[in-house]
């Protein structure tokens, strides 16, 4: 990091912002249980090292920056430092390199000499609520490290239509047929065209977009149950085991410790 950023108060409350398509959180991280996400995932260290160990190899590798691709399982060791964690919807990109659709490998060090680690550390270390151009100015980072488009790539309108008709009611849990109805295709062939389009099974999309509502709920003052029943999920125990898999460590050990986290919508 450079020398005229003052260091992240790993002692502050974590962050989470949420961006339309996009979601960051960045606060002191341990040890995280084998996972695989929905999207691919950039994970940057902030204070000690990023330690990553995918299932099927069983070696640790260490970094400072890391590309994880969407599905793929692996554990990670934080050992308590303050991380940086940032997530893009898989069906629009911002980037190229985090495109669920191409990225297929874990590719190490993708900040390496690049600002964008200083970025994430100013706006964790910023006042209580997010200045836009602190948001500017990690997105030109961001962009330069990890690349932009000219025009991201366009999407299926029949997946359009599908995802579309998740979000209109993530809480209905509409079925598969119905969705496929609403796009003109039969049910097999929405499965495999959702998951050549964006990168992710349809299933773990719903759930992906579920997390990003209860999170949105949790922002506005909701409890963790009620934020996670009015997303969709059938419980909190149901929502808890999602969480986990998903993110490789409980709701309530980020999310409602006795660091709450600053959630702020953007």
């Amino acid at each position: 990091m450079s020398k005229n950023l003052p260091k992240p108060a790993a002692a502050s409350p974590p962050l989470i912002c949420l961006w339309p398509e996009r979601l960051l959180f960045i606060g002191p991280l341990g040890k995280v249980a084998p996972h695989r996400h929905a999207a691919v995932v950039l994970v940057a260290a902030l204070e000690g090292e990023v330690r990553m160990r995918l299932s099927a190899s069983g070696r640790w590798r260490c970094c400072s920056s890391l590309l994880i691709p969407a599905g793929l399982m692996h554990e990670l060791d934080l050992d308590g430092g303050l991380t940086a964690v940032f997530y893009n919807d898989p069906h629009r990109p911002y980037h190229p390199l985090m495109s669920s659709r191409d990225r297929q490998e874990a590719l190490f060090d993708p900040l390496a000499n690049s600002a964008a680690v200083d970025a994430l550390a100013a706006l964790h270390a910023g006042t209580p609520s997010i200045r836009l151009a602190d948001c500017q100015h990690l997105e030109r980072e961001l962009a330069a490290a990890l690349g932009s488009y000219d025009r991201r790539p366009a999407l299926d309108p029949r997946v359009g239509e599908a995802i579309a008709s998740m979000q209109a009611d993530l809480a209905a849990n509409l079925p598969l047929p119905a969705m496929a109805a609403a796009a003109g295709i039969s049910a097999s062939r929405l499965q495999h065209l959702f998951l050549a389009e964006t990168g992710v099974p349809l299933r773990r999309f719903r759930i992906w977009l579920r997390f990003r509502r209860a999170l949105e709920r949790i922002g506005a003052g909701a409890s963790l149950t009620t934020a996670a029943l009015d997303a969709g999920f059938a419980s909190s125990t149901h929502f808890s085991h999602a969480f986990k898999a998903m993110f490789g460590v409980s709701p309530a050990s980020v999310l409602a410790n006795a660091r709450t986290p600053r959630i702020h919508l953007l």
